[in-house]
């Protein structure tokens, strides 16, 4: 056997919120095509009818391989939340039934990185990819070859043996990322994810990665466990010459990058924008950010390099609650940002999140008031309804600060299992108050959208619910 056959399930059926492409898989399939094997990407969120799907996947492209991705565990809103692991599973325990017994079936994705031993334990499964997956996947087909056992690889992998002990490797941290090769965009249905999913047509959009890994230190985000603190960037000109391939190739006008932060090396972030510049590259792009002085300073350059559109964790705008979730800015930096933004005419998401620790109503109450001052310039291509998201609670990761705090606090146990959905929320505060204080504020400002609470939906949301609802069954 020199090449052998991977056929890649995106296993995440999200459309509500936003319907991603699946770059993850994208590099993925890339690298492995590049080591000479075959590959095929079957994202199962397009699929009307996925066990028609996946047989016939599996019966025409008779892989060596099955992996399974699973991007995301959970909506992570409270009190209302969709637990997206609930179809995946369905999806995983289909595919293992249909599947010839003798073909490995290998999870993986971020969402699987977190909870690795949970998700093995529940689903009686044996193996899986922790962290990122180009260089053990090609080790896995290396030794499928040989019939090597899979489970003496050394790095990358997860899996339980037979008297049921879990093992962990470390996951690989691949630090040259121009050595991997463009994601695989061929393989993946571009014109199928809009940008806003409550309409059957309109602007479609992509993603891009320009580094991994994040430095920073919130209390509540799993972004460090699943790619690492030490932060890996693509050179500036690799980033414009793909971008250059979506437009000109893919005809991909609209591109989120999808790093956790953006700006965390303002040099790079500079010369990223001068390439995109150079290379003449006609889009419009949106990004996360955290709001400092240096961010403001650059808007004008990102601007005209084709930033339309920035989404920010503000959290809050109470420095108590910055200082307890590990947020190192003053909410100034946060209001002189937008202002900025408001300024050049680019749309901003801004996330706020209430409930955390040592939260009262009185922080949530001056937070609020300071939100309200902000404005948001509405363009007609990215944000839609709302400029706004209001998450209540924080949604407790393991691997995560959040979690310590919570078992110090009672709130959960220890090593309590995190794969079903469990949430922080000040113990200084009633729900009930806090909800009615969040609808009161809710009603004011309508584009403020509150998921938790089905509070300020978009038009044409229940409609996309009962869609998102049925292709959850199979």
């Amino acid at each position: 056997m020199d090449n052998l056959r991977v056929l890649i399930f995106s296993g995440s059926r999200e459309i509500v919120h936003v319907m991603v492409p699946p770059l993850g898989e994208a590099y993925l399939a890339a690298y492995l095509i590049s080591q000479g094997h075959d590959v095929k990407i079957l994202d199962l969120t397009l699929s009307n009818d996925v066990k028609r799907d996946i047989s016939n996947a599996i019966e025409k492209f008779n892989p060596h391989l099955i992996g399974i991705s699973i991007r995301n565990v959970d909506s992570t809103t409270y009190p209302g939340n969709l637990f997206f692991y609930l179809p995946v599973k369905r999806i995983i325990q289909y595919i293992k039934q249909i599947a010839e017994p003798e073909i490995p079936v290998v999870l993986g994705g971020a969402g699987f990185s977190i909870f690795s031993e949970e998700i093995l334990r529940d689903l009686k499964h044996d193996i899986g990819v922790v962290g990122e997956g180009e260089y053990v996947f090609a080790e896995i087909l290396k030794r499928l070859k040989v019939h090597n056992d899979l489970k003496k690889i050394q790095m990358g992998i997860c899996f339980i043996d037979k008297k049921g002990h879990y093992y962990q490797r470390p996951p690989w941290r691949i630090e040259n990322l121009d050595k991997l090769p463009f994601p695989t965009r061929e393989l993946i249905e571009n014109e199928a994810y809009l940008i806003d999913p409550l309409k059957k047509t309109g602007p479609t959009w992509g993603n891009i990665q320009t580094k991994r890994g994040c430095p920073m230190n919130c209390i509540y985000c799993s972004y460090k466990y699943i790619e690492g603190s030490t932060v890996r960037y693509r050179s500036p000109k690799k980033i414009a010459e793909e971008l250059d391939i979506m437009v000109n190739n893919y005809e991909i006008q609209n591109v989120f990058i999808v790093d956790s932060v953006f700006n965390l090396d303002y040099n790079h972030l500079k010369e990223t924008c001068q390439e995109i510049i150079k290379h003449k590259v006609d889009i419009n792009w949106g990004a996360n950010y955290v709001p400092n002085k240096m961010f403001i300073d650059l808007i004008p350059l990102m601007k005209k390099s084709g930033a339309s559109h920035f989404a920010t964790g503000i959290e809050s705008f109470s420095e108590e609650m910055l200082r307890n979730m590990k947020k190192s800015r003053s909410p100034d930096e946060a209001i002189l940002t937008s202002q900025k933004c408001f300024e050049l005419d680019i749309e901003q998401l801004i996330h706020i999140i209430v409930g955390g620790p040592g939260e009262t109503l009185d922080t949530v109450r001056a937070s609020f008031n300071q939100l309200e001052t902000i404005k948001s310039y509405r363009g007609n291509l990215w944000q839609g309804d709302g400029d706004v998201i209001v998450f209540i609670g924080m949604r407790i990761y393991p691997h995560t600060p959040l979690q310590l705090i919570a078992e110090q606090e009672g709130v959960i146990q220890k090593n309590e299992n995190l794969l079903k959905p469990k949430f922080y929320i000040s113990p200084k505060i009633k729900e009930v108050d806090l909800f009615q204080v969040v609808r009161e504020y809710g009603i004011n400002n309508p584009r403020w959208m509150m998921p938790g609470l089905g509070f300020n939906n978009p038009e044409g949301f229940a409609e996309l619910s009962q869609i998102q609802f049925a292709k959850y069954l199979i």
